[in-house]
């Protein structure tokens, strides 16, 4: 691997990774520790700014859905009730994460000193390795601390309001502005769906590099390749598999079990898919991926096969995104409550008129 491995997007207007999907596909952490095995040092340093980059997006993220969280919170129970409920989750999530003594922005700061540490001592791939491996463990323990308590809120929210609120809750408070202002670009009537699919396959390896999913929490993750569409699978992701599974990595049984005891919907809702089982956290992926583009574009931008709990042991979760929006099956369209277009109807934000024929705008 040399530098050609990072090019410039001119869809994103940043810095990405180049390649093939395959190699896409493979962790940005099993990259750096490639260059550091083969001595490639050169190679290092930005390699290691891009795992930063991918992290920074998802600490962002999580740093906004906390506040939006505890907004809507706050506009729904007294503060008296919150404080106790919030009390809990944070012993809860101090217990079970021993490492993160400090403020999440002190956290961060630990991964950004992990990151430059790493670029003092690309010429010992020994010590490399070990700098490598303490920036994934300090940025695992501030993602996961994060998971955790954003499940914790969302529970709160499950116990106190009912399961049904989670509709609100995303589609009102925690994800309404970030969908207008992140998925435009996968509006058809502002982006072909060519360019608009390449940018969705490329979003779900950064995505999930991100959240460092995988058995071994490193970002890997499965790729395959048909003739209608593309499938990403992660065993776990790094977020909601991870809640539903567990984290052998810090003796922690899936979230649903003692002492969280966090719940799944134990009701048929169009924002979890209509299923029983789904985590508060995974039900986003419903709102943001498929109810809200079938919504407001006319058709989901990926289809998600989601993990449930209890399960088998098998917590997979994945990701498909098809090279044409008529080749979406109409199931993924009716188990949220949804209709598939006929052949013809104007798709995007300008043209869909939705089931009840008015502007979903």
């Amino acid at each position: 691997m040399t530098k050609a491995a990072l090019g410039w997007s001119e869809a994103l207007n940043r810095q990405v990774r180049t390649g093939t999907p395959a190699s896409l596909a493979v962790s940005t952490y099993s990259k750096i520790l490639e260059s550091v095995s083969s001595g490639d040092s050169a190679a290092v340093g930005p390699m290691v700014d891009f795992f930063v980059s991918e992290a920074r997006v998802i600490f962002e993220i999580y740093t906004a859905w906390r506040q939006s969280i505890r907004r809507y919170l706050d506009s729904e129970l007294p503060p008296d009730v919150i404080k106790a409920k919030i009390a809990r989750v944070e012993q809860l999530v101090s217990e079970y994460h021993p490492d993160l003594h400090h403020s999440r922005d002190t956290a961060w700061e630990a991964v950004i000193e992990a990151a430059g540490e790493l670029k003092t001592c690309v010429a010992d791939a020994e010590k490399a390795a070990r700098s490598l491996e303490e920036l994934r463990h300090s940025w695992r323990i501030l993602h996961d601390a994060d998971v955790d308590f954003l499940s914790g809120l969302m529970d709160i929210v499950v116990r106190e309001l009912g399961e049904s609120a989670l509709g609100p809750m995303y589609e009102e408070w925690v994800l309404g502005d970030w969908f207008k202002e992140r998925y435009s670009q996968f509006d058809v009537s502002t982006n072909s769906w060519e360019n608009a699919f390449e940018l969705l396959v490329y979003l779900t390896f950064e995505a999930m590099h991100g959240h460092l999913c995988g058995p071994d929490r490193d970002g890997s993750m499965t790729y395959e390749e048909f003739d209608d569409r593309v499938t990403v699978t992660f065993a776990p992701c790094g977020s909601g598999g991870r809640t539903v599974a567990g984290e052998p990595l810090d003796q922690l049984d899936p979230l649903m079990e003692p002492p969280f005891r966090y719940r799944v919907t134990r009701e048929e809702n169009p924002f979890a898919w209509n299923k029983r089982g789904i985590c508060a956290y995974c039900a986003h992926c419903c709102v943001i991926l498929e109810k809200l583009p079938i919504e407001k574009f006319g058709y989901p931008v990926r289809v998600v096969e989601p993990p449930t709990y209890p399960n088998d042991g098998s917590t997979a979760c994945s990701w498909t995104m098809y090279r044409k929006i008529e080749d979406v099956p109409a199931w993924v369209y009716e188990r949220v409550g949804a209709t598939k277009p006929a052949p013809g109807t104007p798709l995007g934000s300008t043209g869909f008129k939705g089931a009840s024929g008015r502007d979903t705008r």
